[in-house]
């Protein structure tokens, strides 16, 4: 009797931990992106490369195969308020910018660390010939307005999903 019980603790501990194993594949570790101007990072899987925007507030992250990418741009309050005052402002530009169509608003991440106003939009924009769909979120802290761009040939609740953790992983660092 004893020996069947300590053969069934086996066995279910053996299928636990195949489980656990195999519950882990898929999901990436994570690397910390900071700003060029080391005033905020993000959080994403360390399988994505930084790239160069020549500009120290906007950190632009991309997928190892470049099909997806993340644009993080930061608008500091001060001094600039003949430039921007607001978070519309802010959105504005962006749209502008980027050639944004079909912004429609949609539900955005429950919060952002340090954040207030914060808002979401998808889109689709065309980038370097090509169609691209993207889901934007808008905020402020007290030091600065950003916007957080999520682009894809493709944008499905699952990559929202994720991108909704890696806005969450948003760290401001300004003293």
């Amino acid at each position: 009797m004893k020996q069947k019980k300590t053969r069934k603790w086996s066995l279910l501990i053996a299928v636990m931990l195949i489980v656990t194993m195999l519950a882990g594949c898929g999901s990436e570790a994570q690397k910390e992106f900071v700003a060029p101007n080391e005033t905020y990072s993000i959080m994403m899987d360390e399988s994505w490369s930084p790239e160069d925007m020549y500009d120290d507030g906007i950190l632009a992250i991309f997928s190892k195969d470049e099909t997806r990418g993340i644009v993080v741009i930061q608008f500091p309050k001060e001094g600039m308020e003949d430039y921007y005052s607001s978070i519309d402002d802010i959105k504005s530009n962006v749209e502008q910018t980027f050639t944004m169509d079909t912004v429609t608003g949609v539900t955005g991440p429950a919060s952002i660390s340090g954040m207030s106003n914060i808002s979401a939009y998808t889109s689709s924009v065309v980038m370097e010939g090509q169609t691209e769909e993207c889901y934007t979120v808008y905020g402020e802290t007290d030091y600065a307005y950003y916007s957080m761009i999520y682009m894809a040939k493709k944008v499905n609740d699952k990559k929202i999903e994720k991108f909704h953790t890696v806005c969450g992983s948003f760290t401001e660092k300004v003293s």
